[in-house]
């Protein structure tokens, strides 16, 4: 009986493998022909999930498929991440296995443009930019009644957005923080700082003389272009990470020939 389990263990195990092996070897096909159709400079990430691999490979059909390129320009950024999850893609086995992609179609196609706020921070000239969502205390006290609070992080019209930053004041390094609202329209993140403060004071405890708030304010809001979305996805919404922007949105019935990533 333990001989039994022993080869039953064995078997399962080199069964896993192969539908890992096989997996990795459609990623890799796939990576090459995306980076060669979109003119990548290196292969993107590209993961097929659901398992096991080789049943949906057999059927043609994939229950979800991630994709994602990074350090892509877009004036005046420089890295730009492009991420995409196709879900319910029919693809058949023979295309899948040559690379070329043709005929590949996905029911619902996620797409998202993320930038970094170190990047932002290089664009607008503010090396040490970090970015996060504001507290629910700072939405309430500081920005417009009916701002989602921070534990919506869905891509709506319009986000709160809380960046921090070191710039010289009276002669001292300092560091502040701004508060304001993210929105995606006419094809940029526009950000509009509402309220500049010191980082040391609490909550609508400003500490600065309105001069300077004014210009600070000046300083950390600006419009961003951000590049378009992938496979066709036309921008919904934008939404605030830790250390990032996201603009995302939904498109349906895709196919892999429509994954153009304009950036640059």
């Amino acid at each position: 009986m333990r001989k039994l389990v022993i080869a039953v263990l064995v078997v399962v195990g080199l069964a896993v493998a192969a539908d890992f092996g096989a997996a990795a070897v459609a990623e890799y096909k796939v990576a090459q022909q995306l980076r060669a159709r979109l003119e990548l400079p290196a292969d993107p990430s590209v993961r097929i999930n659901g398992v096991p691999f080789l049943t949906q490979a057999l059927a043609g059909r994939y229950s979800a498929i991630d994709i994602r390129a990074t350090g892509l320009p877009a004036d005046p950024l420089r890295d730009v991440a492009v991420e995409a999850t196709l879900y319910d893609v029919d693809a058949p086995l023979s295309e899948v296995i040559s690379g070329t992609l043709q005929s590949v179609q996905a029911a619902r196609v996620d797409g998202r443009v993320r930038v970094k706020d170190s990047d932002l921070g290089r664009a607008i000239g503010i090396e040490d930019l970090r970015i996060q969502r504001p507290s629910d205390q700072e939405i309430r006290e500081l920005l417009p009644s009916g701002t989602q609070s921070t534990g919506n992080a869905t891509p709506s019209n319009r986000a709160p957005i809380r960046m921090m930053a070191t710039t010289d004041l009276a002669g001292q390094r300092t560091e502040i923080v701004g508060i304001g609202i993210i929105e995606f329209t006419g094809g940029l993140v526009q950000i509009t700082v509402i309220d500049v403060r010191l980082a040391r004071d609490d909550v609508g405890a400003v500490g600065l003389p309105r001069e300077i708030r004014q210009l600070l304010r000046k300083t950390l809001s600006t419009d961003v272009k951000p590049g378009t979305l992938p496979f066709a996805v036309t921008p919904t919404g934008v939404s605030v990470e830790t250390g990032s922007l996201i603009v995302a949105g939904t498109a349906r019935n895709v196919t892999i020939g429509q994954a153009g990533i304009g950036v640059g």
